[in-house]
């Protein structure tokens, strides 16, 4: 789990030039209960989600690496929460892109659980093969959210593209005469075949990574 979070977040706060009672305003606290907060080791989630809600901000942006490296688990029905996250394994990109759109499909061959740490509906897909070590490694779990459009999209990240042929983790490089170039991590594994933007059906950003 992220150690020192509140400290963190206090950090974060100083990196954007924002005071504590700013911050405070923006999550609708107090300046005390803030003050309390930056003491933790560690936030529950309700607070992770007035944080990200009240600065706009994904849980990734605030804790960066130290969020992708906790090993928390997705539960199934933890407490009132309602179900938020469908479980999409990579490796059956089959069902999954065929049943896109259709919620009564997803429902019988995708598990929807309840995931307290992102405040609204994600995906987690399953990582499967070599091609991003060593930054994603087999079995651990991408979550994400879709982005609206191509533009939203950044040199150098790394995202789930939903193809017609597939689901794939690639770092983005760039669009080019109708084509998204991806590339690999591992060096094994490049050059990577461009991809037509009529083949893209949905792209997701990384909102964090569950560790094995």
């Amino acid at each position: 789990m992220i150690d020192y979070q509140g400290e963190k977040f206090q950090k974060k706060l100083a990196e954007l030039n924002m005071s504590a009672t700013e911050a405070a305003n923006r999550i609708d606290i107090s300046r005390d209960t803030i003050h309390k907060w930056f003491k933790k080791d560690r936030l529950d989630y309700k607070q992770v989600v007035r944080i990200t809600k009240g600065l706009g901000m994904s849980e990734d942006e605030i804790w960066g690496d130290d969020l992708s490296k906790s090993n928390v688990k997705p539960a199934r029905f933890l407490g009132d929460g309602k179900p938020n996250m469908w479980v999409v394994p990579i490796k059956a990109q089959g069902g999954f892109l065929e049943g896109y759109g259709d919620n009564v499909l997803m429902a019988q061959n995708i598990e929807k659980v309840y995931f307290p740490f992102i405040g609204h509906e994600c995906f987690a897909f399953e990582i499967d093969g070599l091609s991003m070590l060593t930054e994603y490694v087999p079995g651990e779990y991408f979550v994400g959210t879709p982005i609206e459009n191509f533009n939203h999209l950044v040199k150098g990240r790394v995202y789930v593209f939903q193809t017609i042929e597939g689901i794939i983790l690639k770092e983005f490089v760039k669009i080019e005469d109708d084509f998204i170039y991806l590339r690999s991590q591992n060096d094994d594994f490049n050059p990577v075949k461009p991809i037509h933007l009529k083949e893209v059906k949905r792209v997701y950003q990384r909102e964090m990574v569950i560790k094995n």
